[in-house]
């Protein structure tokens, strides 16, 4: 394995690195060197050569220098609330061509559209950026493996990562732009909802290193198939430079065959996850309630990382493979999985009053609640509850879909279980079908913290789990609340 990662390491490697800490962020230009990169018309209305530092899109968050970039959303024009962000003191703005009105007290940019124009000045500012980008994507542990990636990186590198989960056509854009000058490396998400965004979310990033974690059932609404959506998050080299790396799970036939399609003879490809044959194959694998540790490849060495669930091996693997690229040592690599910085409303456990909380409230789908079942599992409580919410965005079959996952918790250790969402009613009915145990079903966010409050004051453990658009977090933070 070393001999293959000295050759790639020696195409996309740094030189002279720093284990230096974070300081100020964000793209800092003058106003004139903006004006260029993005080739837009301007409004003189005072000093060219102030400099611009950073970038804001809410008005309420505008601070002294920014530059202000009014989106047009379903709710709201930003161009509206000019004022606001000239108050907090932004020191150029964006504005959309054919809306009246603009400004009179600073200067403006004009241009045909301001999301446009806020993506042409991430990819801009990403073409003057020395550091190496590590581009992620993947139906499921795309943030989790972000964590770890940067973990493991900022032990060496100066290292910044995308904040939260700001991972799409917005997001990337300013996750770019908040990039210091002196960035070593930095991680950035890339989601993507529908079959095109992936070309433009590789064109801002023009990722060195890509990582595709697997391939789900997330977003079936809008790409029909498994396979069409392995090949569309191949698309994450489309801007790669030559001798760059993609790094795939291995384990899984439609991403392998989705690579082989890939028009791409100048990259390097690397490989992870519990099968043989993968360059970096996990192996024994232990699991614990605080962390698990694994082997790579049948070696003596053992590695433990402060996550738990048996599926974060496979993220820390993708990770490790980066770091490897990247030359990192493997004392290195141990320290960055002790630390992970990680991103909340994801395999959260927490304790409320006498019950332990395990909080996976930010996303949903078959993929993710059976990794969240397994995690669950190794949890010892002499009561186990969970409650699910609806899987969203899973195209024509979601009613099956939701009553074939419930039936899946036979395989686990459940005393009670609980749902909520139009569609979890099947996943409920699935569910009673297949266990002996108590199951029920609400259509509220009241009914189910009611319901949930005496079991504060028992020793008992819940797993709760649902798509960001049930906010089951506001459940979480309900019953934090009322202990």
């Amino acid at each position: 394995m070393r001999g293959k990662y000295a050759i790639i390491k020696q195409t996309v490697g740094f030189s002279d690195a720093r284990n230096i800490g974070k300081d100020e962020t964000m793209i800092t230009r003058s106003l004139e060197a903006i004006i260029r990169m993005l080739d837009a018309d301007y409004i003189e209305q005072g000093n060219m050569n102030v400099q611009i530092k950073g970038v804001c899109i809410d008005s309420r968050k505008a601070v002294a220098g920014n530059l202000y970039v009014p989106l047009i959303g379903a709710r709201a024009d930003g161009h509206a609330f000019v004022k606001e962000a000239i108050q907090g003191g932004v020191a150029a703005t964006l504005w959309k061509r054919d809306v009246p009105n603009p400004p009179a007290d600073i200067p403006v940019l004009i241009v045909d559209d301001t999301l446009d124009a806020l993506q042409r000045l991430a990819k801009a500012y990403r073409e003057q950026l020395s550091c190496r980008i590590i581009g992620i994507t993947g139906s499921n542990g795309k943030t989790s493996t972000k964590d770890i990636a940067a973990s493991i990186l900022s032990q060496t590198y100066r290292t910044y990562k995308t904040l939260g989960n700001q991972n799409n056509e917005i997001g990337v854009p300013l996750t770019l732009l908040a990039l210091a000058d002196d960035a070593q490396a930095a991680v950035v998400e890339m989601g993507i909802e529908t079959m095109d965004e992936m070309d433009l979310l590789s064109e801002m990033v023009q990722p060195d290193i890509a990582i595709i974690t697997n391939i789900g059932e997330a977003h079936l609404v809008n790409m029909g198939s498994k396979e069409n959506i392995a090949i569309v998050k191949c698309k994450i080299v489309k801007a790669m430079k030559p001798k760059g790396l993609l790094i795939y799970n291995g384990d899984q036939k439609v991403l392998r065959d989705a690579v082989a399609r890939l028009e791409r003879d100048d990259i390097e490809l690397a490989t992870f996850g519990i099968q043989p044959g993968n360059d970096l194959q996990i192996t024994a694998l232990a699991t614990s309630m605080d962390h698990i540790s694994f082997s790579i490849n049948q070696e003596a060495q053992r590695y433990e990382l402060d996550m738990i669930g048996a599926h974060n091996a496979c993220n820390a693997a993708a990770a490790m493979l980066a770091g490897f690229a990247l030359g990192m040592s493997d004392e290195a690599i141990q320290r960055g999985l002790n630390h992970v910085e990680k991103t909340g409303l994801r395999n959260e456990v927490m304790q409320i009053g006498e019950m332990l909380v395990l909080n996976d409230s930010y996303k949903s789908n078959p993929q993710s609640v059976e990794a969240a079942l397994d995690t669950f599992d190794t949890i010892q409580a002499p009561y186990k509850i969970v409650v699910l919410g609806d899987m969203l965005d899973l195209g024509e079959e979601e009613i099956m879909i939701h009553y074939h996952c419930g039936k899946e918790l036979a395989k686990h250790a459940v005393d009670e279980v609980l749902t909520y969402g139009e569609l979890s009613a099947f996943l409920c009915q699935g569910a009673s079908n297949a266990l002996s145990c108590p199951c029920f079903h609400f259509t509220t966010h009241a009914e189910l913290i009611e319901y949930l409050k005496p079991y504060l004051k028992k020793t008992c453990a819940m797993l709760i789990k649902g798509s960001r658009g049930m906010h089951l977090d506001e459940v979480v933070e309900a019953l934090k609340g009322s202990k």
